[in-house]
């Protein structure tokens, strides 16, 4: 991902944006996922689980989100992928 210059950005954001994270079905994922957006200082927010695949190994869950900066934005991204057993996200 390339880095935005100050003018992309302030004119990007703040904006919506919707995050889809497939994970495998661990016990406790969900709960570590909204865990995160905590940690991030989002209160009153959380995931939606989404669907399970058809084997069951894998789930999916979402979120929209107002981000204020580029820099927030980034910062969940990371956040998220830290989450054991997350393998995607969207």
């Amino acid at each position: 991902m390339r880095e935005l210059t100050k003018e992309e950005s302030e004119s990007l954001f703040p904006t919506e944006c919707h995050f889809k994270v497939i994970c495998l079905d661990l016990i406790g994922i969900h709960k570590n996922l909204n865990k995160v957006l905590v940690d991030t200082g989002l209160q009153g927010v959380a995931f939606q689980p989404g669907l399970k695949s058809k084997a069951g190994k894998y789930i999916s869950f979402e979120i929209s989100l107002q981000i204020e900066t580029h820099d927030e934005m980034l910062e969940i991204d990371q956040a998220i992928r830290s989450v054991e057993g997350v393998k995607m996200l969207l």
